[in-house]
C-alpha cells in the first residue's frame, strides 16, 4: 500500500509539474484565478486518467471517467485551498518559474509562494489526488484475494452448487438403491 501511495504521489508530481511548467513557458508561471482555477481542473481529469486504474486499462474506461470528473472538482477547490493556505515562501529562487502573483498581493520583489506559482500549486494537488486514486486503486479486485492480509485461498476442485440434470440422476440412483438394500 505504502509502494502505490508513492507511485501516485510521483505520478502527480510529473503531471502538475509538467502542467505547471507548460503555464509558466507561456508567461503564466503565476496565474491569475481563473486561469489557476481552470489548469487545476484540468490537472485533476488528467490525474483521474492516470492514477490508480489508467484508462487504457482493460475495462476502466467508466471508473477513469469518473475520477477525472471528480478530479476537476477537487483540483479546483484544491486550488482554492492552496492560494488561500499556502501562502509560505518559496526557499529557494526558481529564476522566472518563481515570479510573484500580484493577484494574490504579493510583493513584485518577492519570489513567489507555493500556492502562488502554477509549477508549485499544481504538483501539490496532483499528487494529493495521484496518491489518493493510487491507494484507492486495489490490484487484486479481479483475483479471489481475501479479505485477511490479502492472501489468496487455496483452491479446490469441490462444486459449490449442482446443476439439476446432475440432481435429477442422483435421485434416480438413490431410489433404484433402495429397494436393493431392503432385500438383503
Amino acid at each position: 500500500m505504502l509502494g502505490r501511495l508513492l507511485i501516485g504521489i510521483v505520478k502527480g508530481l510529473l503531471v502538475g509539474g509538467l502542467i505547471g511548467f507548460g503555464l509558466a513557458k507561456l508567461g503564466l508561471a503565476a496565474p491569475m484565478a481563473i486561469v489557476a482555477y481552470l489548469a487545476a481542473a484540468v490537472t485533476g481529469v488528467l490525474i483521474g486518467l492516470v492514477a490508480g486504474k489508467p484508462i487504457w486499462a482493460k475495462d476502466a474506461k467508466i471508473e477513469a471517467g469518473m475520477k477525472a470528473f471528480v478530479g476537476a472538482l477537487l483540483g479546483a477547490g484544491l486550488m482554492y485551498a492552496a492560494r488561500r493556505w499556502l501562502t509560505m515562501p518559496l526557499p529557494i529562487a526558481l529564476g522566472p518559474l518563481s515570479a510573484a502573483n500580484t493577484s494574490l498581493g504579493e510583493a513584485a520583489t518577492s519570489t513567489g509562494t507555493v500556492g502562488g506559482m502554477a509549477i508549485t500549486s499544481l504538483a501539490a494537488i496532483a499528487a494529493l489526488l495521484g496518491g489518493f486514486y493510487e491507494v484507492d486503486n486495489d490490484p487484486s479486485e479481479g483475483g479471489s484475494a481475501t479479505e485477511s492480509g490479502g492472501k489468496r485461498a487455496p483452491a479446490s476442485n469441490k462444486r459449490i452448487a449442482a446443476d439439476d440434470a446432475s440432481d435429477e440422476a442422483d435421485e434416480e440412483l438413490d431410489a433404484e438403491a433402495d429397494p436393493k438394500r431392503s432385500k438383503k
